[in-house]
């Protein structure tokens, strides 16, 4: 009961910063200031397409973070089910995973520590191409680490449980994007890459990966809001 009340201003700030942020998604102007968060989750999008590329036994070829937003990661063999539907998908659990990390201090630290070291990997072995994507690389990873040092208690935690809505959130915004491409255009998507492979609708992956994402993240939600025991730490 008492935990229950000490989180709840948190999860209310948490959700008018989730509700701020969709809306933000239809206002042209919002969504540059939004830019930089969209540039996080290119790289986490993109780094999930490598990782599984990898454990599948392909061979990747480099990512490329855009100025716009926008991604790509070539890659050569593997599965290519697996290997397409890792990027929104490895967004969503990335996002769900610092959610319910950031319930503590120490989780949160840890998580904010693991995001740099995979993002340093990415970037050091994989990241090429666009100068904007290099840098905003390097800046997320400055920006993550300086906040694990210095930032305490529970501005700490809703930090990380805010970086991971944000990613849950643009995944589930790519997602509806990607529905209505793979709805009404032959423009090029994971989606789209999906149909011409196993012939199975572009809309059919899209819904799926969106239905997997909101279910992910309303499950996450739930969980990392349960008050915790009284011998928890």
């Amino acid at each position: 009961m008492r935990s229950k009340s000490q989180i709840r201003p948190n999860q209310s700030t948490l959700l008018y910063a989730a509700v701020l942020t969709l809306v933000g998604f239809l206002v042209p102007f919002v969504q540059k200031v939004l830019l930089p968060l969209q540039y996080l989750n290119t790289h986490l999008h993109e780094f999930s397409h490598a990782l599984v590329a990898q454990i599948t036994g392909a061979e990747v070829e480099k990512i490329v973070v855009n100025a716009d937003g926008s991604g790509v990661t070539p890659v050569a063999g593997g599965s290519l089910i697996l290997i397409a539907s890792a990027g929104y998908l490895g967004a969503s659990i990335i996002g769900a995973v610092m959610i319910y990390c950031g319930r503590t201090e120490k989780g949160a630290r840890i998580t904010l520590w693991s995001i740099a070291a995979a993002l340093t990997f990415s970037m050091i072995v994989w990241v090429r191409g666009d100068s904007v994507g290099e840098i905003s690389g390097f800046g997320w990873i400055t920006t993550i680490a300086l906040v694990a040092l210095l930032v305490k208690g529970k501005p700490l935690m809703f930090c990380v449980q805010f970086l991971g809505l944000q990613q849950c959130l643009n995944a589930v915004r790519s997602l509806f994007t990607l529905v209505e491409v793979s709805a009404s255009t032959e423009i090029h998507s994971d989606a789209s890459i999906l149909q011409s492979a196993t012939h199975v609708p572009s809309i059919v992956w899209a819904v799926g990966w969106s239905a997997f994402s909101l279910a992910l993240v309303g499950w996450t939600l739930r969980r990392s809001w349960a008050p915790m025991s009284g011998r928890a730490g």
